[in-house]
């Protein structure tokens, strides 16, 4: 019957891909630990993307989750393998991540000078981060940016410290809280401002912060994973561009993380 020559011509394909599926992870592993192999390379043209890549694992997880839960009940077991699949590889990329974390960074990656828009740069930050932060319930709030907030920095390291500030904020946000996301102009500068509504830090804390591979005593509140080195990395980078990070903070009434830097200035007309 045509019906039942269709039925198996459809079954032989989804065998075909999901062995295909299955042959393309067990080459992925290889690789992968073929990579943790490799002797020792330097490190310091990758340390700040790597800590950045970490992030975004983390919201790649966090929506693989998602999707697990939304197609429990799917009947077609293709999808769930697919599902597997990507929580699989997730995990391995993590754990080559949290390795190359670990490396020693021996050099500098070279900053560049241009002009950052730093407003447009919170929004799509803000809406890529909302993402995960549903999932803990924590409400994102972006108040009202100047019209323009353009600074005169590097883009990867400027969009490496905000990263590290609006993960850390959901990562150490109970659920229900929210985060507020705010740019404004001074004289000469503009600023970015991560607050949340988390347990705050103590004066301990707050004498550590900034120190490589130092832990604080917050916990993420949804086991999400702290290197100790995302502030640091985010200091070094604000120090270079010339401008300065801190922090206001007290236990209990969450913390507000802030950035100043220098202001992008038109070049006046030649002649």
């Amino acid at each position: 019957m045509p019906g039942t020559r269709e039925g198996q011509s459809s079954m032989s394909t989804k065998e075909q891909i999901a062995a295909s599926i299955v042959t393309a992870r067990a080459d992925l592993e290889q690789a992968l630990d073929d990579l943790g192999k490799l002797p020792a390379l330097d490190w310091g043209t990758f340390r700040y993307i790597n800590h950045t890549l970490g992030n975004y694992l983390n919201i790649t997880a966090a929506c693989v989750h998602l999707l697990g839960v939304d197609l429990a009940d799917h009947p077609d077991p293709e999808v769930h393998l697919s599902l597997e699949t990507l929580e699989r590889t997730t995990d391995l990329m993590t754990q080559l991540q949290r390795n190359l974390t670990n490396a020693s960074a021996t050099t500098e990656t070279p900053l560049a000078r241009e002009k950052v828009d730093l407003g447009r740069m919170v929004t799509r930050a803000s809406s890529f981060y909302s993402r995960v932060a549903e999932q803990k319930q924590i409400q994102f709030l972006r108040e009202a940016e100047p019209p323009a907030a353009l600074a005169w920095a590097d883009r990867i390291a400027v969009a490496t410290v905000l990263d590290n500030l609006l993960s850390n904020a959901v990562k150490y946000s109970p659920p229900d809280k929210r985060v507020w996301v705010k740019v404004t102009a001074e004289p000469g500068h503009v600023v970015c401002t991560v607050r949340d509504e988390g347990p705050g830090l103590t004066p301990a804390d707050q004498a550590r912060l900034f120190q490589r591979g130092v832990r604080l005593g917050n916990v993420p509140t949804g086991g999400e994973q702290s290197t100790g080195y995302g502030l640091a990395i985010a200091r070094d980078l604000i120090d270079r561009l010339g401008g300065t990070i801190w922090c206001e903070s007290q236990p209990g009434q969450g913390a507000s993380f802030s950035f100043r830097l220098p202001a992008y200035q038109e070049p006046p007309p030649p002649g």
